[in-house]
């Protein structure tokens, strides 16, 4: 809109005065888009904050900004925690972009019997690229807060620590719509999607003895990036009808 800046650009130390940007934004700003002294910006900072700025100093790989006031979101209506089990390549990419575009708060990497991809730990270039692809969605729709990226979890320690009300994906008979679940769930919810084959008879045991809700989305089985997006936006949709 014409009262904003078009361009935007993540600065984890945003504060009020004069800004540096990270090193890959300042390339981005100064030597792909070719932006100069004076052009306005808006700077967002991961956590909520953000601020709209004049950029002060220029060069395709140095970039610096005048930071007046900082703002602060509001707080999203709900709360919204994906623990997921990773898929192979391009799809965990678009998972990544997805659930950060649809406000996700936190994301999990889940450890299942049968997962077939990731691992036990995130390596520091992995979460650099995880973390790439949440900055780059949050940058293109106007979101200010990223997801936190945890650490790789097992199934039953998740069961046992996971935030608020837990639902997860099933085609038994005795699931639930997920309209349903979230008008019972309250404010802050887990969602937890399986690998490609699908939760244990164990695993779905351990669940339900935790308290997790098995929720459906209808009769077909989808993959892991379908699963999560359609649940991440079908409590928010649940959400917004209450």
């Amino acid at each position: 809109m014409s009262s904003s800046p078009k361009h935007r650009f993540y600065v984890p130390a945003l504060a009020a005065g004069v800004v540096r940007l990270p090193d890959d934004e300042a390339r981005h700003a100064g030597g792909v888009l070719r932006l100069g002294v004076g052009d306005c910006v808006e700077l967002f900072d991961g956590r909520g904050h953000f601020a709209l700025s004049t950029l002060v100093s220029v060069t395709k790989r140095k970039v610096s900004a005048q930071v007046d006031t900082v703002q602060t979101s509001p707080p999203a209506a709900m709360e919204l925690h994906l623990a997921f089990a990773i898929p192979k390549g391009k799809r965990l990419d678009w998972l990544l972009e997805k659930a950060t575009e649809l406000g996700a708060g936190s994301l999990t990497p889940l450890l299942c019997t049968r997962s077939v991809a990731g691992g036990e730990t995130l390596t520091v270039n992995k979460r650099q690229r995880w973390e790439g692809h949440c900055v780059s969605a949050a940058k293109q729709c106007g979101l200010n807060t990223l997801p936190e990226i945890r650490e790789p979890i097992t199934l039953d320690a998740l069961a046992t620590s996971g935030p608020g009300a837990m639902l997860f994906g099933d085609l038994a008979g005795d699931t639930i719509p997920l309209a349903a679940a979230v008008q019972s769930a309250g404010r802050t919810i887990t969602i937890l999607v399986g690998p490609e084959g699908g939760f244990t008879e164990a695993e779905c045991a351990t669940l339900r003895e935790a308290g997790a809700t098995p929720v459906r989305l209808g009769p077909t089985v989808l993959r892991i990036e379908t699963a999560a997006v359609a649940l991440l936006a079908g409590c928010l949709a649940a959400g917004d009808a209450q």
